[in-house]
């Protein structure tokens, strides 16, 4: 009896045990809760506008090729299909950057900022002085896709037209788009909604990240803006045409 009881006993202090550990880890939870991500409701209005604003474009993108569709598959004549067949073709030039753009649009001048005092700096947690990098090509690259994130149908830097081959990188000291050298000040030029453009510059601080380079950002807004042809010679390395039945 005795020992049936001793066993009841040694149970008992093995569930107290558990219930004590499972208090314990839920008291802690409680008092050190996550902290999750919030966002401010200017923030998610923001962020909303943007995505209606993409399925908006999504949306007119379909409905031009079903219009195009339809009009190859209602061609009266042969003259008519090679017609619509051109139209195709010097939009998806003006797409490519093979011929020059012209439209309303920002120009964005990237300059040198006055040398600013020496800020003052906790010497337990100093402040990065302005100043103490250089622009390189990720910026650039930044920058860009911006404005073609927000609309912009032809963009350049320093006079080089941007298309979709183009590359951006540090060679050496100096940038290269392509193979051309370019050097500050950079010009860009932009062709698209010149408010929109410009509310994409302040929302994602383009001004604040540049400053920390010593330069500063002057961009306005053109009703009329010309953006010259790509001119890179283009070198096709895997295409090849496709050769008619009965071609040897």
């Amino acid at each position: 009896m005795l020992q049936k009881s001793r066993k009841i006993t040694f149970i008992l202090a093995i569930i107290s045990a558990i219930i004590g550990v499972m208090l314990t880890v839920q008291l802690r939870s409680s008092l050190h809760p996550i902290h999750k991500e919030s966002r401010s409701i200017a923030e998610l209005r923001t962020t909303l506008q943007k995505e209606l604003e993409k399925h908006k474009n999504l949306l007119a993108d379909i409905s031009k090729y079903n219009q195009l569709y339809y009009q190859y598959e209602t061609s009266l004549s042969e003259d008519e299909s090679i017609s619509v067949m051109k139209e195709e073709l010097a939009r998806t030039r003006r797409m490519a950057g093979m011929v020059g753009a012209e439209g309303e649009g920002i120009i964005i001048d990237v300059v040198d900022a006055h040398t600013p005092e020496e800020p003052v700096t906790d010497e337990h947690m100093p402040v990065p002085v302005v100043g103490d990098y250089t622009i390189d090509d990720e910026d650039l690259r930044w920058l860009v896709n911006i404005l073609f994130a927000n609309g912009a149908q032809a963009v350049s830097i320093n006079g080089h037209r941007l298309i979709a081959t183009t590359a951006i990188r540090n060679v050496g000291d100096v940038i290269q788009i392509d193979t051309r050298t370019i050097r500050a000040p950079y010009e860009i030029k932009a062709l698209g909604e010149p408010e929109v453009l410009l509310s994409a510059l302040k929302l994602e601080g383009v001004e604040e990240n540049f400053q920390l380079a010593n330069k500063k950002v002057l961009a306005e807004k053109r009703d009329k803006l010309m953006i010259s042809a790509n001119n890179e010679t283009r070198v096709i390395q895997f295409m090849k045409p496709v050769k008619q039945k009965g071609d040897s």
